[in-house]
């Protein structure tokens, strides 16, 4: 449980600032695919903590993006099996809406994990998906929409939490 949560909220908005960089950067290194691998997942996994400890408005962790799908065509074998770009029909998308908290469980629960560089040079997004959804589909998100969703839960400080006692005896949370 997290109690005090701005330290949190200042870490991912010091995240985006530090992938927002990422736009101008040209030259890719192991060593810099791997820190944006890290900043992505840490970024993912402290908004699903903050979400999961009541930090985050409902508005927020519900707020749906845009992004695209790629439908699979593999032949599901195995867990173990790397990625494969015939595994995916990469040459049509459709869009398809998720929620942020969404995210943050494929991101976590990542099988594929792949930064979009189309040349080599300029970070455009990430391709991703779970280990649970990769015979569905292959996600993009565009590096825009993941300094947004940073920013957006950095800045997001709810001011009521409203608990209701339902009639069979469990509670509901609303956070605003």
């Amino acid at each position: 449980m997290i109690h005090e949560s701005s330290y949190w909220k200042d870490d991912l908005l010091k995240l985006a600032s530090r992938l927002e960089r990422r736009l101008i950067q040209t030259r890719w290194g192991e060593k810099n695919l791997y820190t944006i691998e890290k900043e992505i997942f840490l970024g993912f996994y402290s908004i699903r903590k903050l979400i999961e400890s009541k930090k985050i408005s409902d508005k927020i962790s519900h707020k749906k993006y845009s992004i695209h799908e790629f439908a699979y065509r593999g032949n599901a074998v195995s867990l173990a099996t790397f990625f494969k770009e015939s595994e995916y029909d990469l040459s049509k998308s459709k869009v398809t809406e998720i929620s942020i908290s969404a995210l943050c469980n494929q991101f976590i629960h990542s099988h594929h994990f792949l930064p979009f560089l189309p040349n080599n040079k300029n970070l455009i997004g990430f391709f991703f998906c779970s280990d649970h959804k990769r015979t569905k589909g292959l996600y993009l998100i565009t590096l825009f929409d993941v300094v947004d969703i940073y920013r957006t839960v950095g800045n997001n400080y709810p001011h009521t939490m409203c608990i209701k006692q339902l009639p069979n005896g469990k509670q509901t949370t609303t956070i605003e």
